[in-house]
């Protein structure tokens, strides 16, 4: 028997992660608790996403409704923060509200070789590119 819970989740992604090429500009927003399925599927579109943008895009991530990852999810992260790093990405701005996600991102950008701005809001996100 299907639950129906389950029919619901089936229609709805935890992310939306799209280039915007006309202000070169890569924007995600992540939400709730996202399973390795899904973060690698995020980690994949947002490599690809980001090969649409020239050198200088600029990033803002929501993760301000984001549930920490599992450990394999964190290595999805990981992979899509360095490509952005090492494939021309200049300024990366964070829209946080979870201390625990934020902690977590705040660890992953380490080993990227970056640091976040971070902002409370999506608008004070924008206002900064």
């Amino acid at each position: 028997m299907i639950n129906i819970n389950d029919t619901a989740r089936l229609d709805v992604k935890m992310y939306e992660i799209k280039a915007h090429i006309e202000k070169n500009l890569l924007t995600l927003r992540l939400v709730g608790f996202m399973t390795d399925e899904e973060l690698e599927d995020g980690s994949n579109l947002t490599i690809s996403e980001a090969k649409k943008l020239k050198k200088g895009f600029v990033i803002i991530n929501d993760i301000s409704k984001m549930k920490p990852a599992s450990p394999q999810g964190t290595e999805y992260i990981k992979k899509a923060q360095k490509f952005v790093i090492q494939n021309g990405a200049s300024k990366i701005i964070r829209v946080t509200e979870n201390p625990v996600a934020k902690m977590q991102f705040e660890r992953t950008e380490s080993s990227a070789g970056y640091e976040a701005i971070e902002v409370k809001t999506f608008d004070e996100a924008m206002a900064l590119i």
